[in-house]
């Protein structure tokens, strides 16, 4: 085993969070979507949003497949059929925040950095939210990260 792949398999977020983990999208309960927009534009590393409430707790997220969805109803991009009408009349009006964020997957700092990874794989994600014992997010470790601290796993030409 190298050297690099034992160090890389013995560490867990906390030992990498100054380095990795950065600073994440975030809005309170009851935002308006444009503000998730908003967000995406100035961070456009994070494809995502954090919901929390007004004492920093993690509540959901909003990604941009999401967001993606609602700009083109907005703009009539969709499919024909009875499913496609129904999430069109179900999604296109909403406004707020609560009604579009979905459940998010929290790690903490004593989280293995494999079992990260490993989350990221099964559920095909790009990033995930980094709570404190209260459950108050404190960072997002995002994949690009992740590739910095692996580098050295994989053989140069």
């Amino acid at each position: 085993m190298a050297d690099a792949d034992k160090k890389f398999s013995e560490t867990n977020i906390g030992d990498v969070f100054e380095e990795m983990v950065t600073k994440p999208s975030v809005v309170q309960k009851g935002a308006k979507i444009r503000e998730i927009i908003d967000l995406m534009i100035e961070n456009p590393l994070s494809r995502k949003a954090y919901v929390v409430d007004v004492d920093g707790k993690l509540l959901g997220m909003v990604n941009t497949e999401t967001l993606l969805r609602l700009v083109g109803y907005r703009v009539g991009v969709r499919k024909s059929g009875g499913v496609a009408l129904y999430q069109f009349l179900r999604d296109s009006l909403k406004e707020e925040i609560d009604d579009i964020m979905t459940s998010v997957v929290p790690i903490k700092k004593d989280t293995m950095l494999t079992d990260a990874i490993e989350l990221m794989v099964k559920q095909h994600l790009n990033d995930l939210p980094v709570v404190d014992e209260e459950g108050k997010l404190i960072g997002e470790m995002i994949s690009l990260n992740i590739f910095r601290k692996a580098r050295d796993l994989f053989e140069a030409d």
